[in-house]
């Protein structure tokens, strides 16, 4: 195993229970990935002036694409058992507190899209930081991308 100190006993204990799944190094380009959550933010920031709930849901969706390119880029990928939460706690442990908005992003994303009697819309300024937030994920995502390793060199 390619060992490292920030992040290595969570993405073990995130694998070890089946929420992180362990890819080929063939599969191991999170470009593709980090393109796509590009696309995602463009998606966000045209629907900021129509619907600020698409905007909000597309920017989380974004801002989770950018930290699952981070895996693949590791040879890790999130499985349907670990899902959007394995996803942050990866990127949290790994990466610092630069992700710590993650978090925020996913809660009321998940309240967006399953209202319960307390549902409130999302204003164009939530909208507009979940925008931010998502685009600042992506920049640090590009630039940290290229210098990761593969996690498990026995792969």
């Amino acid at each position: 195993m390619s060992r490292w100190g920030a992040g290595e006993a969570t993405v073990e204990r995130l694998l070890a229970s089946g929420a992180l799944d362990v890819i080929g190094k063939s599969a191991s380009d999170g470009a593709a990935v980090l393109a796509q959550a590009g696309r995602r933010l463009q998606v966000a920031e045209a629907a900021l002036s129509i619907d600020p709930d698409a905007a909000y849901t597309n920017a989380y969706d974004a801002a989770r694409l950018a930290g699952t390119a981070l895996l693949i880029q590791q040879g890790l990928r999130p499985t349907t058992a670990g899902g959007h939460k394995a996803v942050e706690e990866a990127m949290l442990a790994q990466f610092g507190t630069g992700f710590s908005k993650f978090s925020m992003l996913r809660r009321r994303r998940h309240e967006l899209d399953y209202p319960d009697t307390s549902y409130t819309e999302a204003t164009g300024r939530e909208a507009q930081e979940a925008v931010d937030i998502a685009r600042l994920f992506i920049t640090s995502a590009t630039k940290i991308r290229p210098e990761l390793g593969f996690f498990n060199e026995a792969e």
